[in-house]
């Protein structure tokens, strides 16, 4: 009886740690956490947003339907604040990225958008990389 009344309180207390908010981004334990890429990298919205699995209708469900993306699709551009699959984003000419000479690779290398997944805004039909410290 005393080993289960240890196990029922270790079971308690590790619940009850693992539903700490240690840093505003970044949420531990729950039903699912957040959106990872291949990696193991959080995944974040067009907007900066680490993109949450927790709720019934997580952000990533409400994200992806929002955007009109495949669900738990982790790979997308974001073009003037909203995310669109590699394949289906345009540049700032209205032509499609992956047709273009060394296609969404090509394009990211072109205009230096190593910030996650691509985001770029289209100021006066000019690519402008949006950085992520922008965002918050």
């Amino acid at each position: 009886m005393k080993i289960i009344s240890t196990i029922l309180a270790g079971v308690c207390l590790l619940s009850l740690t693992a539903c700490i908010k240690m840093d505003p981004k970044t949420w531990i334990g729950g039903g699912g956490g957040y959106l990872k890429d291949k990696q193991g990298r959080l995944v974040g919205d067009c907007k900066g947003n680490n993109i949450s699995m927790e709720l019934s209708t997580s952000d990533a469900d409400t994200f992806w339907q929002n955007n009109d993306l495949p669900k738990g699709i982790f790979d997308f551009v974001c073009k003037d604040g909203k995310a669109y699959l590699p394949s289906k984003v345009t540049d700032c000419q209205g032509s499609l990225i992956s047709k273009q000479s060394g296609g969404v690779e090509g394009f990211r290398s072109k205009y230096n958008l190593n910030n996650g997944n691509m985001r770029f805004t289209c100021k006066s039909g000019t690519v402008t990389p949006v950085p992520l410290s922008s965002l918050q």
